[in-house]
């Protein structure tokens, strides 16, 4: 797929926060969520592949983004790196900062299905069938992951207190 540069702009700037949103919710770093999303970006360019509308594109970018930041959380350097909290802490007054190190925390430890059905629905705020698109599952699998992912949660934040 040829992208022509006014094309490419309009893409970037329309799916830019999105994607770092879902980068964020996996790494919990603002660098390495930029990292994540350009590098998505540069594997659209060098994608040889037809996508039609902007929602296909928007898909395709997201499960680029998953990926990497799957890719990025099993690699070395993650282990090394310190976690940094400041998009969040800068997105709601009402929580104070140890309930976001819980909800991080325990975001961060569930099986990698429940994960991302998470970080899709609530910190990118996609709607159900969005999301199932993107996963390529049916609506009622997408629900059940976000049923048993908030139990899942739910569970380990009350174990925390």
């Amino acid at each position: 797929m040829k992208i022509s540069e006014e094309k490419f702009n309009y893409i970037y700037d329309k799916f830019l926060q999105e994607l770092f949103n879902v980068a964020y919710g996996y790494t919990k770093n603002v660098d390495d969520s930029n990292d994540i999303v350009h590098n998505s970006f540069v594997k659209l360019l060098k994608a040889n592949i037809s996508l039609e509308t902007d929602n296909d594109i928007k898909y395709y970018l997201i499960r680029i983004v998953i990926n990497e930041s799957i890719d990025f959380l099993k690699s070395s350097y993650k282990k090394s790196t310190i976690r940094d909290n400041e998009l969040i802490m800068n997105t709601s007054d009402s929580i104070d900062d140890d309930s976001f190190e819980n909800i991080n925390y325990a975001v961060s430890i569930l099986p990698e299905k429940y994960k991302t059905v998470i970080i899709l629905h609530y910190y990118n705020l996609m709607k159900i069938d969005e999301i199932a698109e993107v996963l390529n599952i049916s609506d009622s699998a997408v629900k059940k992951r976000l049923e048993r992912a908030r139990k899942k949660l739910k569970e380990s934040l009350e174990g925390n207190e």
